[in-house]
């Protein structure tokens, strides 16, 4: 895993930290989860890996309220698992594109991936009284090289599509879907273009039309821009609308 991947995840609005966990190893804690001491790190890390012996095969994650924080637990195979601890102000469906794509990258190479974390906790460490940076969202130039599957973005898609249709009506979110989609092209040009190919139907579910199987770092970004340019808009009509979003999550 690149430096640049865990960049630009951390720069995900509402991630406040992450943390790699080894069964038999040194586990590795960043941002938010540096609050707690080596005590309160070892309990949780034992803990957790006894809730995971208790799980069946093949679940995809579980998460938890811990303090202040939400954190989803993502296991990595037997030896490692992945944290991530999210607050009120999380994008559920560019969260799951980021997590994703974060998490494949991890299982592709592990060792790598341990090399990066190494590298962020010991930077922190080196500098325990400076003050935690806010992570910035990398340029447009930066890559990773990691791809994610066109069907599982417009699988989260359609869900929120789904669950907004709920509070908003058909008519109103196919108009925003428009609307965001013509604000990200405006201030992408050229490099949103990707976008035409999503046919916006009335039914308020999207369609991709294009040849794509695949997404890559740079069009897994314009994406991300228009779900969140689509979020602005229904925030403006209902403030506590990531609230409501959450709420109708756990109903389904």
């Amino acid at each position: 895993m690149e430096k640049e991947t865990l960049d630009s995840f951390l720069s995900i609005q509402g991630v406040m930290g992450v943390a790699l966990l080894s069964r038999t190893g040194r586990p590795y804690f960043y941002r938010s989860f540096q609050d707690l001491d080596s005590r309160q790190q070892q309990a949780l890390t034992q803990g957790l890996f006894q809730v995971l012996e208790t799980m069946p095969q093949g679940f995809d994650y579980f998460d938890f309220q811990f303090a202040e924080q939400r954190v989803f637990v993502y296991p990595l195979g037997a030896e490692w698992v992945l944290l991530v601890a999210v607050n009120d102000d999380l994008v559920m469906p560019v969260y799951s594109l980021a997590v994703n794509r974060l998490r494949a990258e991890l299982q592709r190479d592990t060792q790598k991936g341990l090399a990066t974390f190494r590298l962020f906790t010991s930077q922190m460490e080196a500098n325990p009284n400076t003050t935690r940076p806010t992570a910035t969202r990398p340029s447009s130039t930066s890559t990773s090289g990691t791809s994610m599957e066109m069907d599982t973005f417009m699988r989260s898609l359609n869900r929120l599509c789904q669950m907004t249709t709920g509070y908003l009506g058909k008519a109103v979110i196919v108009n925003y879907w428009k609307a965001a989609r013509q604000e990200v092209l405006q201030r992408q040009g050229a490099d949103a273009e990707l976008l035409n190919q999503f046919e916006i139907e009335r039914s308020g579910q999207i369609r991709y039309d294009g040849p794509l199987t695949e997404l890559d770092e740079s069009q897994q970004r314009v994406l991300r821009d228009w779900v969140l340019a689509f979020f602005h808009r229904c925030e403006e009509v209902i403030h506590d609308f990531r609230n409501l979003i959450k709420s109708a999550e756990l109903r389904l």
